[in-house]
């Protein structure tokens, strides 16, 4: 994960546009592919990220805003006035990503626990889980990737997934020692 950047000194990429009419699935594949870049909306058709790895999506987007017939300007500069405003917006969408992913790692972590507890140990439930932990590694790894004005919950969301894969640890322990026997 890189470090932050001075918010300050943030240089922006916004992105500014206007939809045609048809076809009436392209704002929800905008909206959906400039969030999942990690850009954060200011108002209705106009989204903003830090420069770095967003400007891929936000220049595939405006390209297919245009091809499609609307119209759309990407931006590049700092913020004059309201600049620790948008920093908060920002940081606040990589905490709420943050949460989710610590949400989904107590859930985990519980529904280990209690097979644990039964002495439930299965090679299938061990398969499952452990997707479950490489997949919410690579939720992290791309929040990370978004994070770059230091979210507050980042070490939070580490700490949760460092938590399950002890559980999952665990749980493949008592497994391999209750399948080669006293």
């Amino acid at each position: 994960m890189p470090g932050p950047t001075d918010a300050g000194t943030a240089t922006w990429l916004v992105l500014v546009y206007r939809l045609p009419a048809k076809p009436a699935g392209l704002k929800a594949t905008v909206h959906r592919k400039l969030t999942a870049a990690g850009a954060v909306y200011l108002s209705r058709a106009c989204a903003a990220a830090p420069a770095g790895p967003a400007e891929r999506v936000m220049r595939r987007m405006r390209a297919m805003i245009v091809s499609a017939g609307g119209s759309a300007l990407l931006l590049r500069g700092c913020a004059l006035l309201g600049g620790p405003e948008m920093t908060a917006a920002f940081n606040a969408a990589r905490d709420r990503d943050y949460d989710d992913i610590i949400a989904r790692c107590r859930a985990a972590v519980a529904s280990v626990e209690a097979m644990i507890a039964a002495g439930d140990f299965r090679c299938e439930h061990l398969s499952d889980i452990d997707a479950r932990l490489k997949q919410l590694d690579a939720c992290y790894l791309a929040v990370g990737e978004h994070d770059v004005l230091g979210a507050g919950k980042a070490r939070d969301a580490a700490s949760a997934l460092a938590r399950y894969r002890s559980v999952v640890d665990e749980y493949a322990t008592r497994l391999f020692a209750a399948d080669n026997g006293p």
